[in-house]
């Protein structure tokens, strides 16, 4: 019986470990050259790690850490996108949200409070001619969304405030506004 314990424990713990951590078809595109087709593996558990670092297998099945800077200008999974910036002196792999006129980024961080540490995450805009990313103000988001979306800022009124910042609303009017910037 205590073996029959043991083994179905063991089981049970592999198939937890499995879950946590998986490789998934991705691309990796290095500072000089063609994109990399490859794995990416990822911890769903720990979303912050995509933004500090990225585990890369290649088609040879040659595994390497990268880390954001000069040597990798973002990688990918899914429908996933990191791209390597620096903001306030920091470089990280940004989550690139919409692509388009209004460029839309998240970055995870560390938290720590009373011995506590867990992640949040900062949100970002950026459009061409831009010199550096510009802070997404989650508590004054719409208005923030009225002025970036001159000549529209209807978009904007369709932003649904919640109590902590509505990701998925933002993602919404940017999306529906690049969508109207690009057929004008």
């Amino acid at each position: 019986m205590k073996h029959l314990l043991f083994a179905f424990t063991l089981s049970i713990s592999a198939l937890f470990a499995k879950s946590q951590i998986t490789f998934l078809k991705g691309y990796l595109i290095p500072d000089k050259g063609d994109t990399l087709k490859g794995e990416v593996k990822i911890n769903p558990k720990k979303e912050q790690d995509n933004s500090n670092k990225i585990f890369f297998k290649d088609a040879t099945g040659v595994q390497k850490n990268y880390k954001p800077g000069a040597k990798v200008k973002g990688y990918g999974y899914d429908n996933n996108h990191y791209v390597t910036l620096t903001h306030d002196g920091e470089t990280k792999f940004y989550k690139r949200l919409c692509n388009g006129n209004i460029l839309f980024y998240k970055v995870a961080f560390e938290v720590t409070n009373m011995n506590e540490t867990s992640f949040d995450f900062d949100y970002f805009l950026f459009r061409e001619g831009d010199k550096k990313l510009t802070t997404a103000k989650q508590n004054k988001f719409k208005k923030q969304m009225q002025e970036w979306m001159s000549g529209a800022a209807d978009f904007a009124s369709d932003f649904v405030e919640e109590k902590n910042f509505n990701e998925k609303s933002a993602i919404e009017i940017i999306t529906k506004y690049n969508e109207w910037k690009k057929n004008n």
